[in-house]
């Protein structure tokens, strides 16, 4: 436990027993110094106070606090005055003489100061309010006496309405605005401190939601306080976790994610949840919050409308100069209304309940139109999150969730592109290579493994950090004799492993899906073509491997759809080694080895490894497997992260060349496809920035550097067409499969054929953008619904002409 941690508690604990002590000192001086006694109501809002205290305190006693020291001492102090304000909320002296009043209550009576002095530069400021407010109360009085001298009465209905209405529209709209501004804040802050220059309509956006929310939540409970104090929880709560999230994956919550809940929960054991002077900051504008909600109460006095008697109107005059509401005596209370009004009460806040959450329902759609209007990429969600906040960034996203139709689409037309190119791939050269290498696989029909390897790449090949020593993975980069090999370009990074399986398994790609989306938790993949379905349909035998929980990313349920047959999760690999943070890549090559020996037939095998996965800060990895390079513009703590990964593809390495020695001496026929599904959240966390500080951190070529991986192609015999030395190539994952395909003489669909002969015009494509054969990378996001955009050039066609295939083969296919 460090020192800092032990600080923050001492401090946590010492700031909640100072708002317990509040509370009894204030008792005492109601009883003794003549100070109004305080509601239950009033001493539970103050008490509440000190349970966040409570609960930081013990998770720094846990050694969770990595913050600034001055964050704790920020905390404290708010929590305390927060707590002084509410017992002040009752009382009808001022503040400061409050303050006063409890430094001094030890203090003899007769050397007690008992008027606040106002500074000089006030002095003049606060006769001029002190004389408007009695000009106000005198014209109070001298109406009530005028309706009292005439004899006249309001109407039941208009009494009724305005003492409703009046003292929600002058006040409570006024506390649950603060609130919902304090609430935004708590939300925002958690995660980043850019508020500032955050765009200021969504800013705005963001604050109406939240109010709307809160305002729906207290008319739902009878203008009360307690639902739009849940909605303040519920979004610092979801500050904290968006803050985890920002840390641990380098990315941020999006709208795919709510389907990914448990997916999440099982890949997050052994990650740090460490948090930061920000959380703390968060916690602060909590509290204003409920220092602005407190002030809420559902009693309106019927003298305030003069139904009352004059005793009555001189209690409520009384209680007005504190502010609050309820807050007259309960003998000067005025009558319940009538039942009939009670119940008109009730229906009419649960109306304006209604329409609350219409306008905050409507109020997410103006979101979605404002990003629209601008254009934000959300490609680079973590930017979009920042610049438009989180509700507003979330809703745009969760609205962009349909895939959506290509401009000008038809089934009619997309099956004659589809055709068209698969025509132009038949007539090409690379059709007669295909032929050959297609006669030899009817005869051989090797057995295809395709291993995903979990965060696999050598980061040495994208980062300039040769000054290390460190080289990558030495078996992986010596291999000399794969069929082809070379960069893969992916559409995610740190997370979202079953995107890159979806791109390889189907052949589509990401950009046309959307960001911030899942497929395996949002479609069904029934109707959807498949590459186990495709080795299924020509005898083959289908399987996957996935060495943790069978419903991570719901593969359980999509793994049937796309035409697996078998599919081995952790109850098959009871008793495996383990490294780092799962099932060793090594015992899971000998399940593959296992079934290829134990079959009579060839098999499609999907082994999705484990071992790599995030979390590179827990210090689990044996002394004598643990590197020691040392990165230059880093903390020791990211340095320590970085070895730790790189330890991990060390013994990945290791496992590669075991696995690949025993495919040499096995006597069937094999194919093996080798990837990285992603980047480790280190490249977009740091890695990235520390190595290239100098360029832009929002641009596209600065991006796409941490969406790189590498992948090769072998086979245990010599297949036909192909070149006795690799072919280096580098390749969009979304091509992969069709380029395997091709490369050994499988069965290649008019889809693939589609890839393949796009592939020639529009090289890479991925979720971030797409090229031409220049290597010129262009945002998929801007593309192309205006040829004035990029013009008619022929990668923009390509793309055009692949999004009306790729809606043809998925997009009509599947169903939300």
């Amino acid at each position: 436990m460090s020192a800092l941690n032990i600080l923050f508690a001492v401090v946590a604990f010492a700031a909640a027993a100072v708002v317990v002590w509040l509370c009894v000192r204030w008792r005492r001086l109601s009883k003794n110094e003549g100070y109004k006694r305080l509601s239950a109501r009033t001493y539970a809002w103050c008490l509440s106070f000190a349970i966040l205290p409570v609960a930081f305190g013990v998770l720094s006693l846990m050694d969770y606090y990595k913050g600034s020291p001055l964050a704790p001492f920020l905390f404290a102090a708010a929590t305390i005055i927060c707590a002084m304000a509410t017992l002040h909320r009752e009382n009808g002296k001022t503040f400061l003489r409050t303050a006063r009043d409890f430094v001094s209550a030890y203090a003899p009576w007769d050397s007690r100061p008992h008027k606040a002095k106002v500074p000089g530069f006030l002095s003049a400021p606060a006769a001029r309010i002190r004389k408007a407010h009695a000009a106000r109360k005198a014209r109070r009085n001298e109406r009530r006496a005028a309706r009292e001298a005439s004899g006249r009465q309001p109407s039941a209905v208009r009494a009724w309405l305005h003492g409703t209405f009046a003292p929600w529209a002058k006040t409570d709209l006024v506390r649950l605005a603060v609130a919902a501004f304090f609430a935004f804040v708590s939300l925002e802050i958690c995660w980043h401190v850019n508020l500032v220059w955050m765009n200021f309509l969504s800013r705005l956006i963001d604050w109406a939601m939240i109010l709307l929310a809160m305002g729906a939540m207290y008319f739902l409970f009878q203008r009360r306080s307690w639902g739009a104090v849940a909605v303040a929880i519920a979004l610092y709560v979801l500050g904290i976790v968006e803050y985890f999230v920002v840390v641990l994956k380098g990315s941020v919550i999006q709208a795919g994610d709510i389907y990914a809940l448990g997916t999440a929960a099982a890949v997050s054991d052994g990650l740090k949840f460490d948090f930061g002077g920000t959380v703390l900051l968060g916690a602060i504008a909590l509290d204003l919050c409920f220092l602005a909600l407190q002030r809420i109460s559902p009693v309106v006095r019927r003298s305030a409308v003069g139904l009352g008697s004059p005793a009555d109107a001189d209690a409520s005059a009384a209680a007005d100069a504190t502010g609050e509401k309820d807050a007259a005596p309960a003998a000067a209370a005025a009558p319940s209304r009538r039942a009939g009004h009670r119940v008109l009460g009730v229906v009419l806040n649960v109306l304006l309940a209604c329409a609350c959450l219409c306008g905050a329902w409507g109020t997410t759609h103006a979101a979605y139109a404002w990003t629209q209007f601008l254009g934000t990429k959300f490609w680079q969600p973590v930017v979009a999150y920042s610049d438009h906040g989180f509700l507003t960034s979330f809703f745009s996203m969760w609205y962009g969730m349909p895939i959506e139709v290509p401009r000008g689409y038809s089934q009619q037309k997309a099956k004659g592109i589809e055709k068209k190119l698969a025509k132009q791939y038949d007539s090409s050269d690379s059709a007669k290579t295909y032929a050959r290498a297609k006669a030899q696989f009817d005869q051989v029909k090797p057995s295809v493994i395709f291993v995903q390897n979990e965060t696999f790449s050598d980061l040495s090949k994208f980062y300039d950090i040769a000054y290390t020593g460190y080289t990558g993975p030495e078996y992986f980069n010596s291999m000399s004799d794969t069929l082809s090999r070379g960069v893969l370009n992916v559409s995610v990074v740190g997370g979202g492993t079953c995107n890159s399986e979806f791109e390889f398994l189907t052949g589509n790609s990401m950009a046309y899906v959307g960001t911030g989306k899942y497929p395996y938790n949002l479609y069904n993949f029934s109707k959807v073509n498949s590459l186990a379905k495709q080795f299924k349909s020509i005898g083959y035998g289908t399987a996957a491997i996935h060495p943790n929980i069978a419903s991570n990313w719901n593969r359980d349920k999509v793994y049937p759809q796309l035409g697996f047959d078998q599919f081995l999760d952790i109850n098959d690999f009871q008793g495996a080694p383990v490294f780092h943070n799962g099932v060793t890549d090594l015992a899971t090559y000998q399940k593959i080895l296992e079934l290829i020996q134990n079959s009579d037939k060839p098999m499609f095998i999907t082994d999705i490894t484990m071992q790599n996965h995030t979390g590179y800060d827990k210090n689990n990895i044996p002394a004598d497997r643990l590197t020691n390079y040392q990165l230059k513009n880093v903390s020791a703590y990211e340095n320590a992260e970085f070895n730790e990964y790189v330890s991990c593809i060390k013994a990945s390495d290791e496992d590669l060349k075991v696995f690949i020695q025993a495919l040499r001496q096995l006597n069937k026929p094999v194919v093996l496809v080798f990837y990285g599904d992603h980047q480790p959240n280190i490249s977009s966390n740091y890695l990235n920035d520390s190595v290239y500080p100098n360029e832009d951190k929002s641009s596209l070529a600065h991006q796409l550097r941490a969406f790189k991986t590498q992948y090769f192609i072998w086979a245990n015999y010599d297949v036909a067409g192909t070149p006795a030395k690799s072919t280096n190539k580098e390749m969009s994952i979304g091509y992969l499969s069709s380029y395997m395909m091709e490369l050994i003489g499988a069965p290649l669909s008019n889809h693939q054929k589609a890839n393949l002969q796009t592939m020639l015009q529009m090289p890479f494509l991925t979720l971030m953008g797409y090229s031409d054969t220049n290597g010129t990378w262009r945002e998929s996001s801007t593309e192309l619904t205006d040829h004035c955009v990029s013009g008619d050039s022929a990668a923009t066609k390509a793309y055009r002409n692949l999004d009306m295939v790729q809606y043809l083969e998925f997009g009509s296919k599947v169903r939300h």
